[in-house]
């Protein structure tokens, strides 16, 4: 974590704007000198700068752990993903359903010879989250920015999962990074120019999928509970297009804040879940 603030509450605080500000800024300075692709790149940069302000460092090659082996999952996703959007855009869309099946299995590698079975599921769901964030919804800047919206919101919710799942620093990670995401996008929330591509897709998706792996599969404290409540995230946003007619909702702004929104109500219910279920033993 950054070195200052009084307490670790201020100093996580001081992160998250931090992290919002330079998202923000950044984005904005891609949009006016007209980097569309370029912005494929900063919500995979996001994750691993969060990743840097919540471990203070860059873990040693080749990386022992799973913590370490998130990293290179997601650096490694973000250089493969772009190089595949330049060189073989087709490609893409079949690397973003493997990336999941390969991180849990590089991952979760600890588990194989004990719940081979955990690792195949996980590996499983994580192909369904990309092809139901990546693969589905409208096209164009907009249906690009909400899939930016909707990741951001499965990271918050993550968060305090990742939190009961005895791992605090992937509750502070995911914070960080759901506080970047936030700041990138709000740039392109009138007016969308934001690309979702195969870095953000492989990097920055398949990187907070191969963080919750290391939470389920490594720590094995997860609630699943909550987790299924969470996976509503995915389910919830293919509505808001029928919500936005109903509702007479045409300019991108309503789309957008209606689509996010339906992805949030999943991501309040399950830390709902979450503190009912532990009552008073909730760590916050």
């Amino acid at each position: 974590m950054l070195g200052f603030g009084n307490s670790p509450q201020e100093a996580l605080v001081a992160s998250l704007l931090a992290m919002a500000l330079v998202g923000f800024f950044a984005s904005s300075l891609m949009r006016w000198r007209g980097l569309a692709r370029l912005t494929d790149l900063l919500m995979p940069a996001a994750l691993l700068a969060a990743y840097w302000l919540t471990y203070n460092k860059v873990p040693p090659f080749p990386p022992v752990g799973a913590v370490n082996k998130a990293f290179y999952v997601i650096a490694v996703g973000t250089a493969i993903g772009f190089a595949a959007e330049i060189a073989a855009p087709r490609a893409v869309r079949l690397l973003a359903l493997l990336q999941p099946v390969a991180a849990a299995f590089y991952v979760g590698a600890p588990r194989l010879g004990i719940a081979s079975w955990e690792v195949a599921l996980a590996a499983v769901a994580g192909m369904a989250v990309m092809g139901l964030v990546f693969l589905r919804g409208a096209t164009g800047t907009e249906g690009d920015v909400k899939r930016g919206g909707v990741i951001a919101v499965i990271a918050l919710g993550f968060a305090p999962i990742a939190l009961l799942g005895a791992s605090s620093s992937s509750f502070q990670l995911c914070l960080m990074f759901a506080a970047g995401c936030f700041g990138i996008l709000v740039v392109h929330s009138l007016k969308p120019a934001f690309r979702f591509g195969g870095a953000s897709s492989i990097g920055a998706l398949g990187g907070l999928i191969a963080i919750a792996d290391t939470v389920v599969l490594i720590t094995r404290k997860a609630d699943l509970i909550a987790l299924a409540v969470l996976a509503l995230c995915l389910v919830l946003p293919a509505f808001s297009a029928p919500v936005c007619r109903t509702c007479g909702l045409s300019r991108p702004f309503p789309r957008l804040f209606t689509h996010v929104a339906l992805a949030a109500l999943p991501a309040a219910a399950a830390l709902a879940v979450a503190y009912i279920y532990y009552g008073s033993s909730f760590p916050i």
